[in-house]
């Protein structure tokens, strides 16, 4: 038997048996007055909506109110460069407080930006890579060679060669605040005590200045 004439048997034959509770609520309900199932229809709808609202008012009371406009990186941006972002809504509890509402034209980031991390006042501070440092530190860009795998976050020691007096350890276990990759070679931003940067760079002077990974 094809499919076709299979289906044409089915749809001739006698209806399909309903449960005999269906089958009682369908002749009650089509018992109804026209306007008696028009009412129970727009009750049920109104029903539908409120429960819907409630559901709404709920989230919005576990996340801090309704959605505020927020700027979310659309891509890892490293310190001192421009912030890539786009203008987001998200649940109020998910914002920050000082997120800005826009980017002023020649910003530049104090903190690395992840990847869908939420745009904050303090990735914009006037003080740069600074913004983080401690008081008696100062930055300074040293060359690094990709090879070391110096990266933000990570602690160094400073060394500063020369042919004439050796290798002199200037600085001990001091904070990477970037590797900007976009030097040639690349530049590791390191803070530096004021008199830790005199003896930098008179390394640099002299012969050259390495970086060695110290323990955090």
């Amino acid at each position: 038997m094809s499919v076709r004439a299979y289906v044409a048997r089915h749809l001739q034959g006698s209806p399909v048996a309903l449960p005999s509770v269906l089958d009682r609520c369908s002749e009650r309900w089509w018992r109804l007055p026209p306007r008696a199932r028009a009412a129970i229809v727009l009750l049920a709808l109104i029903a539908f909506v409120a429960a819907g609202e409630l559901r709404v008012a709920a989230v919005r009371d576990q996340w801090g109110g309704p959605p505020r406009p927020a700027l979310v990186a659309t891509e890892h941006v490293a310190v001192g460069r421009p912030p890539e972002v786009r203008a987001v809504r998200l649940p109020s509890a998910l914002v920050p407080d000082d997120a800005p509402r826009h980017v002023p034209a020649d910003a530049r980031l104090a903190f690395a930006l992840p990847k869908g991390a939420v745009l904050t006042r303090a990735h914009l501070s006037p003080r740069g890579p600074a913004a983080g440092l401690a008081e008696d530190l100062r930055v300074v860009p040293v060359p690094v060679d990709p090879g070391w795998d110096v990266r933000a976050g990570g602690w160094v020691d400073v060394w500063a060669l020369s042919s004439s007096a050796g290798s002199t350890r200037v600085a001990e276990h001091r904070p990477v605040l970037a590797v900007l990759s976009d030097d040639d070679p690349p530049s590791a931003l390191v803070g530096l005590a004021p008199t830790e940067v005199a003896a930098a760079m008179r390394g640099f002077a002299d012969g050259e200045v390495l970086l060695t990974h110290a323990p955090p």
